[in-house]
């Protein structure tokens, strides 16, 4: 449970969420997956309306795919119209994925890869950090990893997965 904690306050921090709220909220999104034994559009869609639900967004963008394009870092992401069928391949990847066997540096590496990919699609107007690095760590643990936690202060560090 601690690390959990560790892992969600660290997660937010690195996108500037340190409101009580928020952390409560991530909470209640780590509860829901980690329940659940393979992904599917609607796990995503309910841990981002779980992980939102208090935050500053339209109604029709918590748990809802965009249906405007967005920015990551200055640079245009995947056009929204291609957002559904991407996650689509993204989702039957990871299903595949969690059917197999890894040895831990594969592990890693795929859950990695896994993690870039989808923020590489960047499905949402806000949370895509935060849900990433959720549905990461639940791979993760699916597969036998640790839960990986990335500090605020190491975010740099972090960000140099998206080169």
């Amino acid at each position: 449970m601690k690390n959990i904690l560790e892992f969600l306050k660290e997660s937010n921090g690195i996108e500037d969420v340190w409101d009580a709220d928020s952390l409560l909220q991530a909470f209640y999104a780590w509860e829901y997956i980690e329940k659940q034994k393979k992904m599917s559009f609607y796990i995503i869609l309910k841990t981002h309306q779980i992980l939102m639900k208090n935050r500053p967004l339209l109604a029709n963008e918590k748990g809802k795919f965009r249906k405007e394009d967005v920015y990551i870092g200055g640079h245009k992401a995947k056009p929204w119209f291609v957002v559904e069928e991407l996650v689509g391949e993204w989702i039957k990847r990871v299903n595949e994925a969690l059917k197999k066997k890894w040895k831990k540096e594969e592990g890693e590496h795929l859950s990695q890869g896994f993690h870039v990919q989808y923020e590489g699609i960047h499905p949402f107007i806000d949370g895509n950090g935060r849900t990433g690095r959720i549905f990461m760590n639940w791979f993760r643990l699916q597969i036998g990893l640790p839960l990986l936690i990335i500090k605020e202060k190491e975010k740099f560090e972090y960000y140099k997965w998206f080169d």
